[in-house]
């Protein structure tokens, strides 16, 4: 499973009903887009950190504004 799939997954798991696969494209984006608001970038956060093992600080969350961010952040961390 390639780290796209593999976030695309885990934005599917949060069972937001307004999501669909359909609107997980790299360029979407979390807030905009997708429709996101704090709660819900926190929740996506924990299961990121869960799915990938990785611990990530508030302010990485914010590099993470769209799919495609969120995909290069977590390949940058995990070829560390």
């Amino acid at each position: 499973m390639t780290t796209l799939e593999k976030v695309r997954a885990v934005i599917l798991k949060m069972k937001k009903k307004n999501i669909t696969e359909a609107d997980l494209k790299p360029e979407a984006r979390m807030v905009e887009d997708l429709k996101l608001d704090s709660i819900d970038m926190a929740e996506l956060m924990v299961l990121t950190e869960e799915a990938f093992g990785l611990k990530i600080t508030d302010d990485d969350v914010k590099k993470m504004s769209t799919i495609a961010a969120a995909v290069a952040y977590l390949d940058e961390r995990l070829a560390k």
